[in-house]
């Protein structure tokens, strides 16, 4: 049996504020298997987005994780994700080539003045070795994939 792809492990983050301490994630446990996909389902303000921003190491102050353990099996590797510096190479190198979060809200997501398939090309460039015309390939076949014909 294949190792979790994502591991969560007693995970707490909290905000320190001059009020108080908040205690956004207190305790969540999870793993994600290879080849399966996990929703979080809450109400508003349960942790959902506080425990994405956590795994993506995303947390800026008042906040930060203050125990619990986020491991991700890479092809070649383990690597404990609470373990990385926040800014550091190896994170930036996951975020967004490995592990990404797509917002709820659009606004805040997508530039309107640009299409979404300019968008998705830029994030495919960054992330990874393909040239401009591969990129471009690749979004297209990405967006034909979810039924979205034309984007560019």
């Amino acid at each position: 049996m294949s190792p979790p792809l994502l591991k969560i492990d007693d995970l707490h983050t909290h905000f320190f504020l001059d009020e108080g301490v908040v205690r956004a994630v207190n305790g969540v446990n999870l793993e994600i298997p290879p080849g399966r996909t996990l929703a979080v389902v809450g109400e508003s303000g349960c942790g959902k987005s506080v425990t994405a921003f956590s795994i993506l190491r995303l947390i800026s102050e008042p906040g930060r994780i203050v125990s619990g353990e986020v491991v991700m099996n890479r092809s070649e590797s383990e690597v404990a994700l609470t373990g990385l510096p926040e800014e550091g190479d190896v994170i930036r190198e996951i975020r967004g080539k490995e592990i990404a979060m797509i917002f709820q809200e659009p606004m805040t997501s997508l530039s309107p003045v640009h299409t979404v398939g300019d968008q998705i090309i830029e994030a495919v460039l960054l992330h990874t070795d393909m040239d401009q015309a591969a990129a471009l390939d690749h979004t297209i076949h990405m967006l034909e994939r979810v039924g979205i014909p034309d984007a560019l």
